[in-house]
C-alpha cells in the first residue's frame, strides 16, 4: 500500500511538471514615428554685421579768421541753432581800430591820386607818379577790404541749421587765428552710421546695398539705411575700412554719437540646400550629425554647415537635393533604426 502511494505521487509530479506548455512572449517591434523634409536649395543673403556711430554728413570745425580775446559765446553745447545765428564773437577793438586805419588810408590815397591826376593834366608831374599814386589809391581799397573781411570774420555765424557737439573756448580766453572754437554738426544734410570693416566683409559689399540699423536710444525700431561709401584704405592702426551707411528714415531726436548696430544685406545672392536647424545633432566646428529616411530606415550621415538663416541652416556638403531629412524625431534615433513617416500637424503626437 505504502509503495503504490509513492508511485501515484511520483506520477503527478511528472505530469505537473509536463503539463503546461511553455509560452514565449514574442514582442512585436514597431517602427518609430517621425517627420520628415525634403532638402531643397534656397536663395539667401548673410547679412554683415557691424557696429559703428551716428554723425551727420557734414560736420566742421568752426573758428574765427583771426586771433583775439573771446568776447561772447551765445551757444551751449547741444543747442541748436539755425543758418546765420551768431555764435561766438571776439573782442572787436582791434579789429575796428584795424578797419578805422584802412579806411583813413583810402581816403588819403583817393586824395593824393585826384592832386597828382591834376598835377600831370598840366604837365606838372611825371606819369610815373601820376601811376604810383594810382597804384597806392588800389593798395589802400584792398587794405580797406581786407580789414572789412578780418571784421565779418571775428564772429562765428552757423552755416547752416545744425546742432552744436563741443564748445572748445571760454569767453575771455585767447584765441589764435584759425584755432577750432566750435565743433557744428549741420542737421540740413543726411544723418550717416560710419562702421569699421574687416577686409574679409567689405569684399562682399557695394555701394547701394540695403542695411538695417539699431540704436539703443530707439529699442525695438530698425531703420532702413543704405551704402553710400566703401573705404578705400585701412586704417593703419586698425587694419579695417571706414563704410558709411546713410538712415533713409532720420528722426528729430537723432544726435551725433549714438552707438548704432548694423546689419549689412549684400546684393549678392547665394544658393545652396538648407535644412531645418533642430534635425542636426552632434553639431560642432561647422560639422553636424542628421539622419535621412532611406525604405523606411534611419541612415546616419555626417555634413558640413555653413551660415544660420533663422531657424534653418545651409548645408556645404555631405547631402543631396531632394533627401528626406529628419526634422522631428531625430535624437531619438540610431542609425538603422526602423522609422515611419508622418504628415506635419499642427497638434503634437501624442
Amino acid at each position: 500500500m505504502r509503495q503504490i502511494y509513492l508511485y501515484t505521487a511520483t506520477l503527478l509530479i511528472m505530469l505537473t511538471g509536463c503539463s503546461p506548455a511553455e509560452q514565449k512572449e514574442i514582442t512585436e517591434i514597431k517602427p518609430i514615428r517621425v517627420r520628415t523634409m525634403q532638402a531643397e536649395v534656397r536663395e539667401y543673403k548673410v547679412a554683415v554685421r557691424a557696429t559703428g556711430l551716428l554723425s551727420t554728413t557734414t560736420e566742421m570745425k568752426l573758428s574765427f579768421k583771426t586771433g583775439g580775446i573771446v568776447s561772447q559765446l551765445n551757444v551751449r553745447e547741444g543747442t541748436s541753432v539755425h543758418r546765420g545765428d551768431v555764435l561766438a564773437e571776439l573782442d572787436l577793438s582791434e579789429v575796428k581800430a584795424q578797419v578805422d586805419q584802412a579806411t583813413i588810408g583810402l581816403e588819403k590815397a583817393k586824395r593824393d591820386l585826384t592832386r597828382a591826376g591834376n598835377l600831370y593834366r598840366d604837365s606838372v608831374v611825371t606819369l610815373e607818379q601820376y601811376q604810383n599814386a594810382n597804384s597806392a589809391f588800389e593798395v589802400a581799397k584792398s587794405q580797406v577790404q581786407i580789414a572789412d573781411f578780418n571784421l565779418k570774420h571775428s564772429r562765428i555765424e552757423a552755416p547752416s541749421d545744425g546742432t552744436i557737439q563741443k564748445i572748445l573756448v571760454e569767453t575771455s580766453e585767447l584765441i589764435g587765428s584759425g584755432y577750432p572754437a566750435i565743433l557744428f554738426a549741420s542737421t540740413e544734410n543726411d544723418w550717416v552710421v560710419r562702421a569699421s570693416l574687416t577686409d574679409k566683409d567689405i569684399v562682399k559689399l557695394s555701394l547701394g546695398d540695403s542695411a538695417k540699423v539699431y540704436m539703443d536710444a530707439f529699442p525695438g525700431i530698425a531703420f532702413r539705411a543704405k551704402i553710400t561709401e566703401l573705404g578705400a584704405v585701412a586704417d593703419p592702426v586698425t587694419g579695417t575700412y571706414e563704410t558709411e551707411l546713410m538712415i533713409l528714415q532720420a528722426q528729430p531726436q537723432f544726435r551725433t554719437g549714438f552707438i548704432s548696430r548694423a546689419e549689412i544685406y549684400p546684393s549678392l545672392v547665394k544658393c545652396s540646400l538648407v535644412v531645418p536647424i533642430h534635425a542636426l545633432i552632434d553639431a560642432s566646428d561647422h560639422t553636424a550629425s542628421l539622419f535621412v529616411l532611406r525604405d523606411g530606415v534611419a541612415k546616419k550621415k555626417r555634413v558640413r554647415t555653413g551660415a544660420l538663416l533663422g531657424d534653418q541652416v545651409v548645408v556645404i556638403e555631405g547631402l543631396s537635393e531632394g533627401e528626406e531629412v529628419i526634422t522631428d524625431g531625430a535624437k531619438y534615433l540610431t542609425d538603422g533604426t526602423t522609422v515611419e513617416a508622418v504628415q506635419p500637424s499642427n497638434t503634437p503626437e501624442p
